[in-house]
């Protein structure tokens, strides 16, 4: 079978499970079929499960980053470890018929793929059809815009779907700019901060279509970028471990929950917020199974005007291992977890002109609030003071500093507004 009728089944596929799945029940009845697949090979070609014997599908133990990178050779079929993995990467080599890559590793610890040529042309399938209409006459023209490029991509240009073309961002904005100029791109792929820096700096493209990825959208970066380009910013939800949502065209978050089974883990002491378990039930080479995410989802329970039945999120609030963990004034009760959004609310709320700030735990029981330099003393003084009352609503009373500084933007690292220093937030 060749590569474009890999990725045209896949894209045909995803097409009729859209229309299929129009209820709950029906995705569960897709997820547990499948589900039970997956246990079966896992079972017979994985060392981590084989171990475990024949264990039904939610009796598999709950996994994350750090076991999987630790015995890595155990969660593929190849027997691939992750030193073997690293040295591969090193060399630009990959197993044969396969491909192996990494996360950037911004949270400090860096996670492996392991994917075989027929999956990446399924992945791919898969995220077209969520994400760009069918085009008969001409391809589209997507940039991808990200620190680091993936054989995954290279699986485009393989097609007549799309020419495509990946914009690195360790070469600096600018660059990446120019680069987006000469291409034309009618899609758009990138982080917040990158799609921001081309509004403000008026970049001269044109996109029909533009979507917000591997960093937290908030609404200051949404309002500037969907201002100057004039369309509806959209969103893919995607990390190392899958490809997990795609906006509709209403712009609502939908989980891939004709790939990907999502169990969720209430966030304490937030009833509103969860935390992904995932499994990706389309990929057999590396099992993830009941894999636990490092972030905080907002679900939201109401049916999308578009029709879906798909799960819809209202919004990706950040990483559990960025909340702030505080003392409780009360020091017989526990410590007082304080999320991203409730400190990025905060903030926001001080003044409609604060479009950007950092807000940083940096030692045990103070907090740093960081705003740019050409923002008043006064707005400045607001936004602290906000800060220091959600702490209080919430329990407790850190000492809340503020300062100014230029907030440029590093192209290596996601841009994280809200970062836990000391490490780790909700455990």
């Amino acid at each position: 079978m060749t590569s474009r009728t890999k990725l045209a089944l896949a894209f045909l596929r995803t097409h009729l499970l859209h229309r299929w799945l129009n209820s709950r029940d029906r995705i569960t009845r897709w997820q547990n079929w499948n589900l039970e697949r997956l246990r079966r090979h896992a079972v017979a070609h994985a060392a981590f499960y084989r171990e475990l014997g024949n264990l039904p599908f939610y009796d598999f133990p709950i996994v994350g980053k750090r076991e999987v990178m630790n015995r890595f050779e155990a969660f593929n079929q190849l027997g691939l470890s992750a030193a073997e993995g690293w040295a591969m990467i090193e060399r630009g080599d990959a197993p044969a018929g396969h491909d192996i890559g990494c996360s950037t590793g911004t949270s400090g610890n860096r996670g492996l793929y392991l994917i075989s040529d027929a999956e990446r042309f399924v992945w791919l399938g898969t995220i077209v059809a969520k994400a760009l209409p069918i085009s008969l006459r001409k391809p589209h023209r997507v940039a991808i815009v990200l620190p680091r490029t993936s054989r995954l991509y290279d699986a485009a240009n393989e097609s007549r779907v799309l020419k495509l073309l990946f914009v690195d961002l360790r070469n600096g904005l600018a660059s990446a700019a120019e680069a987006l100029v000469a291409f034309k791109p009618t899609v758009v792929v990138g982080p917040p901060k990158a799609l921001r820096w081309f509004a403000e700096n008026g970049v001269a493209i044109a996109p029909r279509r533009m979507f917000s990825s591997a960093e937290v959208l908030d609404p200051p970066d949404r309002r500037l970028i969907e201002q100057h380009f004039k369309l509806k910013l959209r969103e893919i939800y995607m990390a190392t471990e899958g490809l997990f949502g795609v906006s509709c065209e209403y712009g609502t978050l939908h989980l891939a929950e004709d790939v990907v089974h999502f169990e969720f883990e209430q966030i304490a002491g937030a009833p509103d917020l969860v935390t992904p378990i995932v499994t990706d039930f389309t990929r057999r080479t590396q099992i993830t199974a009941r894999y636990r995410m490092n972030d905080i989802l907002r679900l939201d329970r109401k049916r999308c005007p578009c029709g879906s039945a798909l799960q819809a999120v209202a919004e990706i609030i950040g990483r559990r291992d960025d909340a702030f963990a505080l003392p409780n004034r009360d020091s017989s009760k526990p410590s007082v977890v304080l999320t991203p959004d409730v400190l990025r609310n905060a903030v926001l709320a001080a003044h409609p002109g604060i479009d950007d700030f950092r807000i940083r735990l940096a030692e045990e029981n103070r907090i740093e609030v960081v705003l740019p330099v050409q923002m008043s003393r006064d707005v400045g003084e607001i936004a602290r003071a906000e800060v220091a009352q959600a702490c209080i609503r919430a329990g407790t009373s850190p000492e809340v500093a503020l300062r100014y500084d230029a907030l440029l933007p590093r192209n290596d690292i996601k841009l994280r507004r809200v970062e836990n220093c000391l490490k780790p937030g909700i455990s």
